[in-house]
């Protein structure tokens, strides 16, 4: 967690916790320096979110290790 209190995500909005993902106006990366609140850019980060779990999802099925470090 951000020291203001949100939850940091990486660049697919995966948190610290392995399966965790987190989107929108309660996410945001480190490297961001406030806190936006923007419905498109949520939708676009809920996306993204959701296409990378799908992916960690599909590698766990095949028993491949995830190619990159979890946050």
């Amino acid at each position: 967690m951000i020291p203001d209190g949100i939850v940091a995500v990486d660049d697919l909005g995966r948190t610290s916790f392995p399966g965790v993902y987190a989107a929108g106006d309660m996410a945001r990366r480190p490297a961001m320096p406030v806190p936006g609140q923007l419905a498109a850019a949520a939708a676009a980060a809920g996306t993204l979110a959701a296409v990378a779990a799908d992916q960690d999802l599909l590698l766990a099925d095949a028993g491949t290790p995830l190619p990159w470090p979890t946050p």
